[in-house]
């Protein structure tokens, strides 16, 4: 009797212990909580658990404020991607030319900087950097749509080699007309659409007592900058750069490139560009438009943030497009920027985490950094620009499509633009050889060129 009861005891010990049981495999589990720590990690962590070095070499010094931007976003991608870290070498302007260097002695390089027509023509032309179309519909941090689709018109099309995608434009320079609000509020006239209004704006302006034109004696580029557009909208986009492929020289003669230098001309000889602007060393012209004395300078939209100094807090910037021509082919928002890119270079043995940089650069949190902190355009839709270069921000947006400084021939033929175009040109620009003679002197200077390739 003894031995039933106990037995009978372990039965129904035994069948609570099977209903509570039971109980707790009928309850919802409670759901885990993300710590704070998971919160922050990225979506998709690169090859997790490597520890991955990438070697990053740059064209800015270091107390450049471009440069500090840079080494903020590169301390909060290594807080972010624990398992990368990211070695800088800040080399100034010559980056380039020292990075190959390095590269032939075997030094680890994963990605460089640099300006895209110099790097364009440069590195990437020789077939150094990595494609990065497979990255291109990767979808963007901040923003549910493909990273290539974050960024304004051109920004990623304009420097295709072959139909691939090799730079990553991240800081855009508008070129245009920059003036000073003030002296069209004074004379009394509208921003020009046009080169025939163009041409009546400088005549009002001259007529107020100011130099219409600040134009730098000695510079190639600033001077470039106006006959490479006035040629676009005259004759379209690939117009010139059809000249400089062309081996016979031929396309040189074309009335063309005659017209477009006599609308230069014609500014020098109505007093739009001061005469003594020959005689101008670099940064004298600028100089004269903080100073109050010309009223605007086509260039860069790095301009009113050099002059900011000179100008003072009050001076009110201002910027419109090269005006079209009259029966052109070209268009007013065909566009001119001056971009810096970063490229990965083919031999990294990380190019999914340099890409990874890349998109991380490219939130619009991190493209306003480099607005506000370095005064600069910036590639990414949606980010807003310094009050001084806002009207880059707005031709940027309406942009149809990008044009390159001489057409792509300054990034694509760099050796021609140097040793056969810039001598040629300066001379008819500042009238020591006239239009005509331009047009056959470049057609006999191209032949002999391309007869020694």
């Amino acid at each position: 009797m003894k031995k039933y009861k106990i037995f009978l005891f372990v039965l129904v010990i035994t069948a609570l212990i099977l209903t509570a049981c039971g109980g707790q495999a009928t309850q919802a589990p409670e759901e885990p909580k993300e710590t704070e720590a998971a919160a922050e990690q990225p979506a998709e962590q690169p090859a997790e658990g490597e520890q991955v070095k990438l070697v990053f070499w740059s064209m800015w010094n270091e107390p450049e404020p471009q440069a500090q931007v840079i080494a903020g976003w590169i301390k909060d991608f290594e807080a972010q991607y624990p398992n990368i870290t990211i070695e800088v070498v800040w080399n100034g302007r010559e980056n380039q030319t020292k990075a190959r260097t390095a590269l032939s002695s075997g030094t680890q390089i994963d990605l460089v900087d640099q300006d895209s027509d110099q790097i364009a023509g440069g590195m990437m032309k020789e077939g150094m950097g990595y494609p990065l179309d497979e990255f291109l519909n990767d979808t963007a941090l901040d923003e549910d749509v493909p990273i290539k689709d974050v960024f304004y018109p051109g920004t990623l099309e304009t420097f295709q080699m072959d139909g691939k995608t090799y730079l990553w434009n991240y800081i855009s320079n508008p070129v245009m007309w920059w003036y000073n609000k003030d002296i069209l509020t004074e004379v009394g006239v509208e921003v020009p659409t046009t080169w025939s209004e163009f041409l009546d704006v400088n005549q009002k302006i001259l007529d107020a007592g100011y130099a219409p034109i600040a134009m730098e004696g000695d510079t190639f580029d600033y001077t470039m900058f106006l006959y490479n557009y006035y040629v676009e909208r005259l004759m379209g986009k690939g117009f010139l750069l059809s000249a400089i492929e062309d081996k016979t020289g031929e396309s040189w003669k074309d009335p063309a490139f005659t017209d477009a230098m006599k609308a230069m001309r014609e500014l020098w000889d109505k007093g739009y560009i001061p005469a003594e602007s020959e005689g101008y060393v670099w940064p004298a012209a600028q100089q004269s438009l903080a100073l109050g004395d010309s009223a605007m300078e086509i260039c860069g939209g790095w301009l009113p943030t050099e002059l900011r100094d000179t100008a003072g807090e009050d001076f009110k910037w201002g910027g419109f497009r090269m005006p079209a021509v009259e029966g052109g082919k070209g268009d007013i928002d065909d566009f001119h920027t001056w971009m810096l890119a970063f490229m990965i270079l083919k031999d990294s043995q990380h190019p999914k985490e340099a890409f990874e940089f890349l998109k991380f650069i490219s939130t619009k949190e991190n493209m306003t950094k480099m607005a506000d902190e370095a005064l600069v355009g910036v590639t990414r839709k949606g980010v807003d620009w310094a009050p001084q270069i806002a009207d880059g921000k707005k031709a940027s947006e309406e942009a149809k499509q990008g044009i390159l400084h001489v057409d792509g021939g300054y990034a694509f033929y760099a050796d021609f633009v140097t040793n056969v175009l810039n001598q040629p040109f300066m001379d008819a620009f500042f009238g020591r050889i006239s239009p005509e003679e331009f047009g056959a002197t470049m057609a006999d200077a191209a032949a002999k060129y391309w007869a020694n390739k």
